[in-house]
């Protein structure tokens, strides 16, 4: 699902920031705009990230003079994640069983869900409630509360949310911004992103692939 974020900060200009944008964005515009000078903007694509060849962190155009300076690595802007799911549900294996804890009356148990090789709906969540060891993978029960035994090892279906936690945007750092000039931001993350690679060997001048 694409999606396209405007937005505005202030830096202090002597420390690299995060700014938590809500998704890494395929390509980012930044507007420096000051108050006696031409506007400065800084344009960066995802992609770059990827290339392994030359300079990775965008580019700088610097409004008073028309000039554009190619961003070096940890010099300029690099996508950011803290994001993680929250509860953490582990793929079924015995030794996952057989290491899981149980529930307790202040913490949850162990969460696992069905293999990938199960044909048990993968999106059920399962609750360690006794710890044991487990011996094979069980047929997992479809009904909220019911309770299994994998060997000694006791898990229960349950019905938990999982939550996205922490953050997601791009990182900028100090060298690119100036103390106190007014930040102005979009950002696009687009339905696909595609890499054509070289086109050399193209047929017709055509991907074939894409």
């Amino acid at each position: 699902m694409s999606r396209i974020k405007t937005g505005h900060f202030t830096p202090d200009g002597s420390t690299d920031i995060a700014i938590p944008i809500g998704f890494v964005p395929h390509w980012l515009r930044i507007d420096e705009v000051g108050n006696a000078t031409n506007t400065n903007t800084i344009v960066w694509y995802k992609d770059q990230e990827n290339d392994v060849t030359g300079d990775q962190a965008g580019s700088y155009l610097t409004g008073s003079t028309g000039v554009v300076t190619q961003l070096s690595d940890e010099a300029g802007v690099a996508a950011y994640s803290t994001k993680s799911e929250y509860p953490t549900v582990t793929s079924y294996t015995v030794s996952v069983s057989t290491a899981a804890t149980a529930r307790t009356a202040t913490a949850p148990g162990t969460y696992v869900k069905p293999s990938s090789g199960n044909a048990q709906d993968r999106g059920s969540i399962y609750e360690c409630v006794t710890a044991g060891t487990g011996s094979a993978e069980p047929t997992w029960p479809s009904e909220d509360g019911e309770q299994v035994t994998d060997g000694t090892t006791v898990f229960e279906k349950v019905n938990v949310s999982k939550k996205a936690i922490g953050y997601e945007g791009v990182l900028l750092d100090a060298a690119v911004m100036t103390d106190g000039q007014e930040m102005y931001y979009i950002a696009i993350l687009a339905d696909e992103d595609v890499d054509h690679g070289d086109t050399d060997g193209w047929s017709s001048g055509v991907d074939q692939n894409a």
